[in-house]
């Protein structure tokens, strides 16, 4: 098992296997595995001469603490209604779930340090989540900033944990075009997330055709 194809399969396998519960898989949507994000991890791991097992075990576990944080913020998306309200709690449980299964995947190894490193990039994370929604960005850069560090913090502080600070600028980078992408197809004229919000208070533009246009420019630019 050393390609990064059978590496990612086994990944996503134990991953799946692991976050399996019957009750919560009948009522809730299967979490989303990020695909950019295990392929950033393999490929650091591998790049720093770390066995396929351990490769294995560290994307688990790493991947299941951002489904948990995932499925935290699935929370706020829900109404008022009898039906949301009980989705509602049962995500709450299913976020709960998932950061218990993270802890004690490390915890048993005895990965203390790691721990408590990552729970910085929490902090992190959240910090700027709520900049997101509550900051008046100037500038597209204050921007990207802010959603790059949301995106790529867990991978940036574990990159920082294993002593391999020379791949931060590419981890950073795929992250930030992973989550453009994504703004981009999920955004239309009856949903505006709070990053298309800012965007387009920044670029002075309402029309969500050509909020697209600009952002898809951007895009472009960045892949060169």
């Amino acid at each position: 098992m050393n390609s990064i194809h059978e590496i990612k399969n086994e990944v996503i396998t134990q991953i799946l296997h692991t976050i399996k519960h019957p009750y919560l898989n009948q009522h809730l949507s299967i979490p989303t595995i990020d695909d950019v994000k295990v392929t950033l991890l393999i490929n650091l791991l591998k790049d720093n001469d770390f066995t396929s097992d351990k490769i294995v075990h560290y994307c688990k576990a790493l991947m299941i603490h951002q489904i948990a944080l995932d499925t935290h913020e699935k929370v706020s998306t829900y109404e008022s209604t009898p039906m949301d309200r009980e989705k509602k709690q049962l995500t709450v449980l299913e976020g709960d779930l998932y950061s218990g299964l993270y802890y004690n995947a490390l915890s048993k190894t005895g990965e203390i340090g790691l721990i408590k490193e990552l729970s910085y990039a929490v902090k992190e994370m959240n910090e700027e989540k709520i900049n997101l929604v509550h900051e008046k960005f100037k500038t597209l850069d204050e921007l990207f900033k802010c959603i790059t560090v949301i995106e790529s913090t867990i991978i940036v502080h574990f990159a920082k944990f294993i002593a391999s600070e020379e791949s931060i600028h590419h981890i950073e980078h795929a992250c930030l075009i992973a989550r453009l992408k994504k703004e981009y197809e999920i955004s239309s004229v009856d949903h505006r997330t709070d990053f298309i919000k800012q965007f387009q208070n920044i670029i002075g533009l309402n029309d969500m055709g050509k909020i697209k246009e600009e952002l898809s420019k951007i895009m472009i630019q960045l892949q060169k």
